[in-house]
């Protein structure tokens, strides 16, 4: 009952924020949609996308094509040298195709930006900034514009939607050599996302919000050997010798309950529709509970 309370004022302290942006005219609403092709041009932070959002929406009975342009870490500032870079024998992004709630096995292996943008007439082109630059605005820039016109050019029916990525663990010692905690990360992140998308027109998929929530609707609390329930991190704690722990692992790439929520915020967003209606469940590698929670958790961030 504690948790329920606790979403509610979440949950609504949350939608009053969109509620301001949309009156600032920073959010575009979209009629529902039942068929959408959709190609994301990104990095680890989009790739883990695919784990779940094709089965999600077969199961909802929406039509989904999804294509991932993948290069681990690849910034906005990559992705235009490799946009610069294009000929027959340039590939660097490695690619997968989902369509029917499987991946294509026959879909190419390799390609760049300009080969997947010409391959289809894609709805959504989806770009995002590499999570360790998120948080710095002047590295959006030109590098951003550029990646946009070039898609506008070479796919001029697709929306352009930017992914809003997500904040590490304290476990990850970046945050340390920044000077910064895992809050202010989000802070200057959804700064700079909000800025950037506002500057050029652009919707965000709000995922970094929604694990947030869930960060506070759990609540996560993290001790020196877990992570308190977070969707983000893979950790092992080994205790060593003198009683301390030791982390090893991932302590910023989502784990199975991050796929998950991240595959319900950009279906509901994306398609538009109610996902506490989905019945895709995770069962036994998240839990049902879990799983619900999500499902409401990805309709307040987007509504």
């Amino acid at each position: 009952m504690k948790i329920l309370k606790k979403a509610i004022v979440v949950m609504c302290a949350i939608a009053t924020s969109w509620s301001v942006a949309e009156a600032n005219g920073e959010i575009k609403t979209t009629p529902a949609k039942k068929s959408l092709k959709i190609l994301m041009i990104g990095n680890s932070f989009s790739i883990c996308n695919t784990r779940n959002m094709p089965q999600i929406c077969q199961s909802m009975g929406l039509d989904l094509e999804l294509g991932s342009l993948y290069i681990g870490g690849c910034s906005l500032a990559r992705h235009w040298e490799n946009v610069k870079k294009e000929g027959k024998d340039f590939a660097p992004y490695s690619y997968r195709f989902f369509k029917a709630g499987k991946q294509v096995k026959n879909a190419p292996k390799k390609w760049n930006v300009p080969e997947a943008l010409r391959s289809k007439a894609w709805d959504i082109v989806t770009i995002q900034q590499a999570s360790h630059f998120s948080i710095d605005i002047k590295t959006y820039s030109p590098y951003g514009e550029n990646l946009i016109a070039k898609i506008k050019e070479l796919c001029p029916s697709a929306e352009i939607v930017l992914q809003e990525t997500w904040s590490y663990t304290p476990f990850d010692n970046r945050l340390k050599k920044w000077g910064i905690d895992q809050n202010e990360m989000y802070a200057r992140l959804n700064k700079a996302y909000y800025d950037f998308a506002k500057a050029n027109s652009l919707r965000v998929i709000p995922v970094g919000q929604a694990v947030q929530m869930w960060r506070k609707m759990l609540p996560v609390k993290y001790t020196e050997n877990s992570l308190g329930g977070d969707v983000v991190g893979d950790l092992k704690f080994t205790k060593k010798e003198n009683g301390s722990y030791e982390a090893d692992g991932d302590p910023f790439h989502f784990n199975e309950k991050g796929n998950y929520l991240q595959s319900m915020v950009w279906t509901a967003m994306l398609f538009d529709v109610d996902v506490t209606k989905c019945k895709f469940i995770r069962d036994k590698t998240i839990g049902a509970e879990n799983c619900r929670l999500m499902q409401k958790i990805a309709n307040e961030v987007v509504k």
